[in-house]
């Protein structure tokens, strides 16, 4: 169709030498970093780092640990947490699809077919002898449009505003994008926590079962000595609650133990039976970290990245409010065909269409636009704020938690020599009974304390590995693959 071809023809030029102004109107991309922000940052940091090579790319396999291995793969693949996220991420993408501007034209197509009846009783006796009815007689007509419909409109982004409002759009996403990334790489670090909780609980049942296993000889041995009058009552019946309390205590362990074995199964998206299989033993071998690292590494963590993208984002948003006071060039426009019948919408001779240019500029809104631009301002100040807040959390973060390292190590190795006096203890306290020179108070008392360091032992362990994943969530993870 001539008219509809011409009116595409006529916005081909148009949009060719506009689309080379849009370009060249462009603003830069606010680039924001730390020296804007006034935060010194020292090159290494304040707690020494273990000695030790760099961080394994797959933290995970330096526990030497198939059970492990397996959860974690699982956990990434199967756990309700991890699609949660997923599909949390492919929501933000098109949201910000949504919500992006259009900077290219936007153009509609429209099909329509209308039909009216209508009658010309207004008109009295006087219409009836005009087409050719009888006196009192009411006339009645039909009447059939069709069309088709090609619509435009397009502001056309002469000052860059709406460029502006699209990469503020699209680092906004990557900021989200960020969050969640950060979110997901937690949520493992956690989940393997969780794993050696679990581990640790195994072990503290084994030491609880152990101790009851103790408790019941040394009831056994009393009770016989008892019966052939070789021991007071008082000796059995300290024997006997001792053996009564660590059955107690098994019994927790035990209940603790099926807890953290259904949290695991529940993290993996199964159904929580109790029977999730785990190492038996916590490892000795840590994920090892470099001697020094840049303190500024940390400026890696996705969580930090998105706070940066965010104060960008606000920097492009402060000038396109400043832009938004600036006058406005729009076009608008419409070409198709317009007939009574519906198989006349393709004939070219019924073409119709119309475009038009729309200049508009603000004169006076009551302050709502400089409203506008000091908000702005407001938040983009905030954000830097944020960022710095949130960069110096995530140092203080690191240093805490290698601080923290450092005590846990002086921590075990004093508990590690306990675990040996103790047990030295409660041997030379046995043979002393045994010859009649201490009481056996003595002896359950040892018993009691040997089994009390073994349990902080693991406990200490424990935190000691929980503490070093700690450090790589807050370092940001692999240097080789987040450097």
């Amino acid at each position: 169709m001539k008219q509809i071809k011409s009116f595409f023809n006529f916005l081909n030029f148009r949009f060719l030498i506009l689309s080379i102004l849009i370009f060249k109107s462009c603003s830069n991309r606010a680039i924001v970093s730390v020296d804007d922000i006034g935060l010194k940052i020292p090159d290494v940091w304040q707690i020494p780092i273990p000695i030790s090579e760099d961080i394994a790319g797959k933290w995970w396999e330096i526990f030497q640990d198939e059970n492990l291995e397996n959860f974690i793969f699982n956990f990434r693949k199967n756990s309700p947490d991890i699609q949660s996220i997923l599909e949390s991420k492919k929501m933000a993408y098109h949201n910000s699809k949504i919500n992006s501007p259009n900077i290219l034209p936007s153009i509609n197509s429209s099909i329509r077919a209308d039909t009216s009846m209508q009658n010309l009783t207004g008109f009295g006796d006087a219409a009836g002898e005009i087409f050719g009815g009888q006196s009192g007689e009411i006339i009645s007509f039909e009447n059939s449009t069709a069309g088709l419909g090609f619509n435009l409109q397009w502001e056309i982004d002469i000052w860059g505003r709406l460029s502006n409002a699209k990469i503020a759009a699209g680092k906004n996403y990557e900021s989200i994008n960020y969050d969640l990334t950060y979110l997901g790489f937690s949520s493992v670090i956690r989940a393997a926590q969780s794993y050696f909780q679990t581990v640790e609980a195994y072990e503290q049942m084994k030491i609880a079962q152990e101790s009851y296993n103790s408790y019941t000889e040394i009831r056994d041995l009393v009770k016989n000595r008892y019966e052939k009058g070789l021991k007071s009552s008082l000796d059995y019946r300290l024997a006997e609650t001792s053996v009564s309390t660590s059955r107690v205590l098994v019994e927790t362990r035990k209940i603790q133990l099926s807890a953290l074995r259904r949290r695991l199964e529940t993290l993996l998206g199964k159904y929580p039976k109790g029977q999730m299989i785990t190492s038996k033993a916590l490892p000795d071998k840590l994920p090892i970290i470099e001697k020094a690292i840049p303190a500024d590494i940390i400026i890696r963590r996705p969580d930090l990245k998105s706070l940066f993208l965010k104060t960008e984002s606000e920097g492009l948003l402060l000038m396109q409010a400043k832009r938004n006071r600036l006058p406005g060039i729009s076009i608008s426009g419409s070409a198709g065909t317009s007939a009574q019948k519906l198989n006349d919408i393709f004939n070219e001779d019924y073409g119709i269409w119309s475009i038009g240019l729309n200049l508009a500029t603000p004169i006076f809104n009551s302050g709502k636009l400089k409203s506008a631009v000091k908000f702005r301002e407001s938040s983009k100040e905030k954000a830097k704020k944020d960022l710095l807040k949130g960069l110096l959390n995530a140092y203080s973060e690191v240093e805490q938690l290698l601080q923290i390292n450092q005590s846990l190590s002086i921590q075990q190795e004093s508990i590690n020599n306990a675990v040996q006096q103790s047990l030295d203890a409660y041997n030379l306290s046995k043979e002393r009974y045994d010859k009649g020179v201490t009481t056996l108070e003595s002896v359950l008392n040892s018993q009691r304390q040997y089994n009390n360091v073994r349990s902080q032992y693991l406990t200490l362990k424990r935190q000691r590995i929980e503490n070093r994943l700690s450090l790589i969530l807050a370092l940001g993870g692999d240097l080789d693959n987040n450097g």
